[in-house]
C-alpha cells in the first residue's frame, strides 16, 4: 500500500496542476498576510482610539460600545471590516448601529482573500482536478486491471489514491500557511499568541475535513462513470453548486419564505403606530385636561411624559420586531445554505476565528446584558430611565388660559461624579466555546465525509475493470 501511495503521490507532484497550485498557494497566502497586517492594524488602532475616547467621556444619554476586531480574521474574515464597528446604546436598550460599509453574508462582490476562501475555492478545485481520473483514467488507459492483478485489494488501492490526493494538497497548503504566518509574525507577532495556535491547528483539521470530502466525491464519480471527461464535468457542476448556487439561492429562498416586512412596509406601519400609540394617548391626556381631571401644570406634564414614554415603547417595539424578523430571515438563509459543505466549512471557520454572524450575535448579547447595568446606573444617578425612538414629539395644552408646551421626554445627562460609571466588557469565547458554537457545522462536515467515503468505496468495489 505504501508503494502505491508513493507512486500516486509522485505522479501528482510531477503534474502541472501541482506546480500551479504550489505557486498560487504561496502568492495567495502571502498577499493575505500583507493585507491582514494593514487591515487589522487600522481596525485595532481605530478600536483603541474609540474606546479611550468613550472612557474619557461617559454619558447617561448615550454611550458608544465598540467591538474589538478578531486577531484571527486572516483565517476567516467573516465581514469584520464591513460590519458596524459598534453600537450607540441609549436607555431602555435603545441601539443604533454605527455606520459601516455594505455587507453580504453569503458571497461578497469582492470576496475576502482569507484562508477560508483560498481553501474553499482554490484547493477544493485542485482536489477535483487530481481525483477526477484517479479511477476512470486508469481504466481508460488499461492500467487499473494491471494494478488489481497484483495482490492488492480494492479497498487498499482506493485508500492509497485518497491519501495521495490529500497529501499532494496538504504540502502546498502548509507551505503557503507557513509563508503567511511568517509575514504576520514579522509585522504583528502579538497576533500569534499561545491562545491563537490551538485555533490555527483546529482550522487546519477543518480544512483537511473539507478537502477530504471533495477527494471522496472525486473518487466516487471516477469509479461510477467510465469517461474521465464526463467525470470532470459532473464534478465541476457539483463544485459550482456547492460554492455558488446554494449559498446564493439560500438568500433568495429566505426572502421568499421568511415573513419579514420590507423597509417600505415598515415605513407604512410607523405612521399608524405613532397615531394610535402616541397621539391616541395624548388625546386622552387632552380630554382629561378639558374635563378638569388634571388641575395643575405639574400633573399635566407628568401625564404627558407618561403618555409619550408608553408611546415610545410601542414605536421601539415596532422597530425591534422588524429587526427580529430580518434576523430570522438571515438565520433561515444560513440554515438553507448549510446544505452545501462549503457553507459548513465557512461557518465553522468563522466560529473558530471568532468572526462572522455568531460573533456579531455574541457581541449584541453582551450589549443587552450591559444595558441592564447601564439602566440601573442611570436610575440611581438621574432617578428615571427615559427611552427614545427615532422619532420625537411635541404638542401643547392650555390650562386656565396658560400655554403649556408638551414634549416627549429625553434622557438626561448626569452632571455629577461619574467615576463609578460601569465599563463595558466584551466577552471572548474560549476554544471550547467556539467548538460548541460550530459543533453542528463540524458534525456536518464529518457526515459528508462518511457518506461520500461509503459511496466511493461502494462504487469502486463494484467497478468492472475490464
Amino acid at each position: 500500500m505504501n508503494t502505491i501511495i508513493q507512486r500516486e503521490f509522485l505522479d501528482h507532484l510531477k503534474s502541472v496542476q501541482f506546480s500551479v497550485l504550489f505557486a498560487a498557494s504561496v502568492i495567495l497566502f502571502a498577499v493575505n498576510g500583507l493585507v491582514f497586517v494593514q487591515q487589522y492594524g487600522r481596525l485595532n488602532s481605530d478600536y483603541r482610539l474609540h474606546v479611550s475616547q468613550a472612557d474619557r467621556h461617559p454619558s447617561t444619554v448615550t454611550t458608544p460600545l465598540f467591538k474589538s476586531p478578531s486577531p484571527l480574521m486572516f483565517m476567516a474574515e467573516g465581514g469584520e471590516k464591513s460590519s458596524p464597528p459598534g453600537y450607540s446604546l441609549s436607555p431602555k436598550q435603545t441601539l443604533e448601529a454605527m455606520p459601516a460599509g455594505p455587507r453580504n453574508f453569503k458571497l461578497p462582490e469582492v470576496p475576502e482573500l482569507d484562508w477560508a476562501f483560498v481553501i474553499k475555492m482554490v484547493f477544493s478545485l485542485y482536489v477535483i482536478l487530481l481525483g477526477f481520473e484517479a479511477v476512470s483514467g486508469e481504466k481508460e488507459r488499461g492500467t487499473l486491471r494491471l494494478v488489481l492483478s497484483n495482490p492488492v485489494g480494492r479497498v487498499k488501492l482506493l485508500t492509497a489514491k485518497y491519501a495521495a490526493i490529500l497529501a499532494s494538497a496538504v504540502i502546498p497548503m502548509l507551505v503557503g500557511l507557513i509563508v503567511n504566518l511568517i509575514i504576520i509574525g514579522i509585522f504583528m507577532p502579538s497576533v500569534l499568541s499561545f491562545g491563537s495556535l490551538p485555533r490555527i491547528a483546529v482550522f487546519l483539521l477543518l480544512s483537511l475535513a473539507y478537502l477530504s470530502l471533495f477527494a471522496f466525491l472525486s473518487l466516487f464519480f471516477s469509479s461510477l462513470i467510465l469517461r474521465s471527461s464526463l467525470v470532470l464535468l459532473v464534478l465541476l457542476s457539483f463544485w459550482i453548486v456547492f460554492a455558488f448556487i446554494i449559498p446564493d439561492a439560500s438568500t433568495l429562498l429566505a426572502e421568499k419564505f421568511a415573513k419579514a416586512p420590507t423597509e417600505y412596509q415598515l415605513a407604512k406601519l410607523v405612521g399608524p403606530t405613532i397615531k394610535q400609540e402616541v397621539w391616541g394617548r395624548m388625546k386622552k391626556v387632552q380630554d382629561r385636561i378639558k374635563n378638569g381631571e388634571l388641575k395643575t401644570e405639574k400633573d399635566i406634564l407628568a401625564e404627558a411624559d407618561l403618555a409619550f414614554s408608553e408611546g415610545q415603547d410601542w414605536v421601539r417595539k415596532l422597530y425591534a420586531d422588524y429587526d427580529n424578523a430580518m434576523q430570522q430571515r438571515v438565520d433561515l438563509a444560513q440554515k438553507i445554505s448549510r446544505a452545501s459543505p462549503s457553507a459548513l466549512f465557512q461557518y465553522s471557520a468563522e466560529d473558530i476565528s471568532d468572526t462572522g454572524p455568531a460573533a456579531a450575535d455574541r457581541f449584541l448579547k453582551d450589549i443587552r446584558d450591559y444595558s441592564r447595568v447601564y439602566d440601573d446606573y442611570i436610575l440611581k444617578k438621574v432617578r428615571k430611565v427615559v427611552g427614545t425612538s427615532p422619532w420625537s414629539y411635541s404638542t401643547s395644552a392650555t390650562l386656565n388660559g396658560k400655554y403649556i408646551k408638551l414634549e416627549s421626554p429625553q434622557p438626561q445627562e448626569y452632571e455629577g461624579d461619574k467615576s463609578d460609571f460601569p465599563r463595558f466588557a466584551e466577552g471572548k469565547p474560549t476554544l471550547l466555546d467556539s467548538l460548541g458554537i460550530g459543533l453542528k457545522d463540524i458534525a456536518g462536515l464529518v457526515i459528508w465525509n462518511i457518506i461520500l467515503a461509503g459511496l466511493a468505496f461502494s462504487a469502486f468495489l463494484r467497478t468492472d475493470v475490464r
